[in-house]
C-alpha cells in the first residue's frame, strides 16, 4: 500500500462519527429521564426517591429537591422523540449510533430543548448524567437522563 493510501485510510478512521458500529442500524436506545425540581431553601430535603443521587445533588448549589416526573421511551438510530417536561418545556432526544472503539459501548445522543439548547452527549450503555434544566415555578429542572442499548429482533 503506498505511503498515501495509508494516509487517507487513516484519515477516514479519524473522521467524526467514522467509529459508529454498522450493526448500531439494527438498535435502539431505552431512554430514561426523570425530572427533579430543584429550589434554594432554607430546609435542606431530597425526595426519598432520589436517594440514589443524593450526594450529586448535594454539590448543586440548590437545597431541596423533589422528582416530579419519570419519562420513558424508546429512540431508533438516526430518529428522535419528543418528551413533554412539566409546563410548557419538551425535549427532543436524537440517537446517533454506537461507538465501540474504545473498548466500551458508547452511546451518541443530541438533545435538544427549546428556545436555543442542543447538546451532543456521549454516555456510557447503562449509564446516566445529569443535566441543567429551564426555569421552573421558584427553581430549576434538572433532568437525570439514562440510556441502554436495546438490540431489535428481526
Amino acid at each position: 500500500m503506498t505511503r498515501l493510501a495509508r494516509l487517507v485510510c487513516m484519515s477516514l478512521l479519524l473522521l467524526p462519527g467514522s467509529a459508529l458500529s454498522a450493526s448500531a442500524s439494527d438498535s435502539e436506545v431505552a431512554i430514561g429521564i426523570r425530572v427533579i425540581y430543584a429550589v434554594r431553601d432554607k430546609v435542606h430535603s431530597v425526595d426519598p426517591a432520589l436517594e440514589d443521587i443524593r450526594d450529586e445533588l448535594a454539590e448543586l448549589p440548590a437545597s431541596k429537591f423533589r422528582l416530579l416526573d419519570r419519562i420513558q421511551s424508546r429512540v431508533v438510530l438516526n430518529s428522535s422523540v419528543e418528551l413533554q417536561l412539566p409546563g410548557s418545556h419538551s425535549i427532543a432526544v436524537r440517537f446517533n449510533g454506537i461507538d465501540r472503539s474504545s473498548g466500551k459501548t458508547m452511546l451518541s445522543l443530541q438533545l435538544s430543548m427549546k428556545p436555543a439548547l442542543k447538546i451532543n452527549l456521549r454516555l456510557a450503555d447503562g449509564g446516566r448524567t445529569l443535566l441543567g434544566g429551564p426555569s421552573h415555578l421558584e427553581g430549576k429542572l434538572i433532568l437525570d437522563i439514562s440510556a441502554k442499548l436495546k438490540e431489535v429482533k428481526k
